[in-house]
């Protein structure tokens, strides 16, 4: 585990992520491509550390697996952090964090695509993780 840019920063198993929106097969797609050419994983997914819910990056996370990854870099983070802001995705109105729990862990749903934007404040940091290491699960360290 380490810490950038005061975020906590942890290679997370992908079965404990959990997808909060739907995603664009055509995106992921992309991502697969990409992320897999360049051999590297840059950019961490942000979920909520108690729940694993995906705050941003439902398309990286879904590219994650179709990798065949065992483990994702992640930023270990709390809805309450006050670094956070989530709107709607449509309206940029303050969204209602308790939809997001109500929807997909009460009712074990996901919620339509492009629905919530999250804002992090500072920016989050970048990672460089060989996929062989997140393949194989273990930690670069």
């Amino acid at each position: 585990m380490k810490h950038h840019d005061s975020y906590q920063v942890a290679l997370t198993a992908v079965d404990f992520v959990q997808p909060s929106e739907e995603v664009d097969a055509r995106n992921v797609d992309e991502l697969v491509r990409r992320i897999g050419a360049q051999g590297v994983w840059t950019d961490p997914i942000p979920i909520d550390r108690d729940s694993g819910i995906i705050m941003d990056g439902n398309h990286r996370a879904r590219a994650a697996a179709l990798l065949q990854l065992k483990r994702v870099p992640c930023v270990l983070l709390s809805y309450e952090d006050p670094r956070i802001r989530v709107d709607h995705w449509k309206t940029g109105e303050s969204f209602d964090i308790r939809t997001i729990f109500q929807t997909i862990v009460k009712h074990r749903k996901t919620l339509p695509y492009k629905t919530t934007r999250h804002s992090f404040f500072p920016a989050l940091p970048k990672t460089a993780v060989p996929l062989e290491t997140l393949r194989s699960g273990g930690d670069p360290e």
